[in-house]
């Protein structure tokens, strides 16, 4: 007798749904504590140049960011993942109601790297203009690199909910729920950026 898998019988290593959700919220632990030790890089060099301030340099005048572009980054990061989340918990419960929030987190954070990048065009000082130059550029660069990968996991998010919706049987995306909280600390590092680049 064959006891090979035919394509009518269910697949015996298939991860149920329950396992592949523990797999997707341990890998984003990881990740995520990957993540807030590679930005922690920067907030130490930025307390240490600044302690240091070498010859006067740490921050001459004229190196000041444009203080509205970080606002709008901070606030449509911050935004952003609130839709995320609020369209994790909406899954829950239902079947469709979470796809406009989705698209609107997806647009909010598309909005706040392009925004980063606008804001460069502004800026009148480079890298080389002393140590907290070096350290704005480096920070916003790197984070807007990670923010635009993590956001591929809410254009797929967003994507699928889009691609079956209106079915009855359509299913919420795996994962949701740890990309959405993987978002939203990546948003907290954002608004953290904003605190010690501007603030601070």
């Amino acid at each position: 007798m064959n006891d090979a898998i035919t394509p009518t019988q269910p697949d015996a290593y298939a991860e149920t749904p329950e396992l592949q959700e523990r797999i997707d919220r341990i890998g984003f632990g990881l990740i995520g504590g990957a993540t807030v030790m590679f930005f922690f890089g920067f907030v130490f060099a930025y307390f240490y140049l600044r302690s240091l301030d070498n010859n006067g340099l740490w921050r001459p005048a004229g190196v000041e960011p444009p203080a509205g572009w970080g606002i709008a980054i901070a606030a449509a990061l911050a935004l952003s993942a609130v839709a995320f989340g609020c369209a994790a918990r909406i899954a829950k419960r239902e079947s469709g109601g979470w796809v406009a929030l989705s698209g609107i987190a997806l647009a909010l954070g598309l909005f706040a790297c392009l925004a980063q990048a606008v804001e460069y065009a502004h800026i009148p000082f480079g890298p080389e203009s002393g140590g907290y130059a070096s350290v704005f550029f480096g920070w916003t660069a790197f984070y807007v690199l990670v923010s635009l990968i993590a956001l591929y996991r809410v254009e797929t998010i967003f994507a699928a909910g889009v691609r079956n919706r209106g079915r009855a049987e359509a299913a919420v995306p795996e994962g949701f729920v740890p990309g959405a909280m993987y978002w939203a600390l990546l948003a907290g590092i954002g608004v953290l950026t904003w605190i010690v680049l501007y603030l601070v």
